[in-house]
């Protein structure tokens, strides 16, 4: 039996200790106490595998302020923290970077999150790039870029209040921090990049993402085990 099979007996051996029947309770409890000696495993371990984690790609390969701002607002109402990851591969003698976005959270939290992401980033950079497209074409590349991530900026405060219908409980901040702590113990704040400030914007831009965020479908319809229909 390895740790990771002994956890899980550990488990179950801890939930038949809350059995009515005291002889079965008991019973359950000495050998979750044997199995948890002999594994070296900690009531902490025991707490951390209730943790899990989702990855998921990104929309772009550096961290502009909406996508870091929509990572939060996902994981915010789902009961998760995020972190992102980069990581390069060499290939023909080139070094490429990619990146990606965990969610990490309590049970199949993590998983309704990623999902939640993937299709909300798809349709904030897709309504981002029309919005770019309807531009004048007069406009520079680095106008256009600033313009686009306004109104995806707006577009993320329009979903915002949809998304917090599907709130979830209080998360349990100082189980996710040891979490974080074990697998990420190097790890940073990176400041996401503003590419909006000191450029052609307007309250247009903005305006216009937030009413467009606003006609995101979302339903209650969210089982325990798949998040399908989360998002139509």
């Amino acid at each position: 039996m390895n740790r990771d099979d002994a956890l899980k007996k550990i488990k179950k051996c801890l939930a038949l200790g809350k059995s009515a029947n005291q002889h079965e309770a008991g019973a359950a409890m000495r050998q979750a106490q044997k199995l948890m000696a002999e594994h070296l495993v900690s009531p902490d371990d025991i707490a951390l595998a209730d943790v899990t984690m989702k990855s998921c790609s990104t929309r772009t390969n550096s961290t502009p302020a909406w996508e870091a701002r929509l990572a939060a607002v996902v994981a915010e109402a789902f009961g998760c923290e995020v972190i992102w990851t980069r990581s390069a591969r060499v290939l023909q003698y080139k070094v490429f970077y990619s990146r990606a976005v965990i969610f990490y959270g309590v049970g199949n939290a993590p998983e309704i999150a990623g999902y939640a992401w993937d299709v909300l980033s798809r349709q904030c950079a897709k309504g981002r790039l029309a919005h770019i497209r309807s531009q004048s074409q007069r406009c520079k590349p680095i106008t256009l870029t600033a313009r686009g991530d306004q109104y995806a900026l707006g577009w993320v405060c329009g979903v915002m209040e949809k998304l917090e219908r599907f709130a979830a409980p209080e998360k349990t901040t100082l189980l996710l921090e040891q979490y974080k702590a074990a697998n990420w113990p190097d790890s940073t704040t990176a400041k996401p990049k503003d590419r909006t400030k000191g450029r052609n914007v307007s309250l247009n831009d903005f305006g216009t993402g937030v009413l467009h965020g606003q006609l995101a479908d979302l339903n209650h319809g969210v089982g325990a085990a798949a998040p399908q229909g989360l998002l139509a």
